[in-house]
């Protein structure tokens, strides 16, 4: 391919290259106005005070129990690695 060739394909690409970043960032500003929109949906307006409070207790309850059930299965792996660390060890003496 000869220089004008280069340059030809060269001048291509950064045209391909110019209509993609526009395409892209068209659709970052389509994506950023949707999150915006989203936002700003009005809030349910029918719930009390009361019902708010006791939907954010029961949101404080139910973390708690994810984190105890997480705390539990954790325990209850680190005790079966313990035991399967003992019986190894136990048959290594063994043989």
């Amino acid at each position: 391919m000869g220089t004008l060739g280069c340059i030809n394909d060269m001048l291509r690409r950064d045209k391909e290259n110019r209509e993609l970043r526009k395409r892209g960032r068209e659709r970052m500003h389509e994506t950023r106005k949707k999150l915006l929109d989203t936002r700003k949906m009005p809030t349910n307006s029918q719930l009390s005070a009361e019902e708010i409070d006791s939907i954010r207790e029961k949101i404080v309850e139910k973390e708690e129990c994810d984190k105890n059930q997480a705390f539990k299965i954790k325990m209850k792996m680190m005790v079966l690695c313990l035991c399967l660390f003992l019986i190894m060890y136990l048959l290594f003496l063994l043989c």
